[in-house]
């Protein structure tokens, strides 16, 4: 059965791209702003090693904003939904946070930090760590206070009770949270390559944009688009090895 589905989608796939081809080389699209299929080859082919490096600083970028804004995301979420002034200051900021366009704020950070992966790092950092806190202290606000109260006495300190109990109790929330921060991270790297720097895939699709290089420009993309599907892979991941956690706690109940 998973062998015919297989079969189906890719011979879907290889319709897509056949008649996506044909209306290309017919005239159907145009050239000046459509790619196809064979281009997007003949990009790889020809500037293969350029796009993989680009990717690689690209992927580091987005790598290292989302461990940052992870690890203060969900360590501030964590600490707020614990700590109840702390909530009633936070909540309003966090939300109020989420709905600042960051982007007007990026020459401010070019001119902090150049056009490096500094600034692209920061940038993504900001656009990340905002939902995933928010959504953090949201899914602590709701945990049963027995679990807590039940770890405190038998010897856990408030540290171990926030990592070990809170964290795993409010994981579908946080989950949502990283998903939401990850998409913006992913979204604002690339798109503050695309506005002022010298290496990665933003670069490198703004380049061949304006060189009218579609080919190029949809290789770009679908790199882009692959970081980001990686990155829901790992959640999934996570989210799984949650689901098999719970069901475990509830069996042993």
């Amino acid at each position: 059965m998973r062998a015919a589905t297989m079969i189906k989608k890719i011979g879907v796939w290889i319709v897509v791209l056949a008649v996506w081809e044909g209306a290309y080389r017919t005239g159907v699209l145009s050239p000046m702003l459509f790619s196809a299929p064979s281009l997007v080859l003949k990009a790889a082919w020809t500037d293969g090693p350029a796009f993989v490096a680009a990717l690689e600083t690209t992927a580091f970028e987005i790598v290292v904003a989302i461990v940052l804004a992870w690890s203060v995301g969900v360590a501030f979420g964590t600490a707020a939904g614990a700590i109840p002034i702390l909530a009633r200051i936070s909540t309003p900021l966090l939300a109020a946070m989420i709905a600042v366009p960051f982007i007007i704020v990026y020459p401010v950070l070019t001119a902090w930090f150049g056009i490096g992966p500094e600034s692209k790092i920061v940038f993504g950092t900001l656009l990340g760590v905002f939902p995933i806190a928010l959504n953090t202290m949201i899914g602590v606000q709701a945990i049963e206070p027995g679990y807590v109260i039940m770890a405190r006495s038998m010897g856990a300190s408030k540290l171990q009770a926030m990592s070990q109990v809170m964290v795993p109790l409010a994981l579908p929330s946080v989950i949502t949270g990283l998903r939401l921060g990850t998409s913006l991270i992913v979204i604002g790297v690339i798109l503050t390559e695309m506005l002022a720097s010298t290496s990665g895939l933003g670069f490198l699709i703004t380049y061949h944009r304006a060189m009218f290089d579609t080919g190029h420009v949809v290789l770009g993309i679908l790199l882009g688009l692959s970081t980001s599907y990686v990155a829901n892979a790992l959640l999934s991941w996570i989210e799984q090895r949650y689901g098999r956690w719970r069901s475990l706690q509830q069996d042993m109940a």
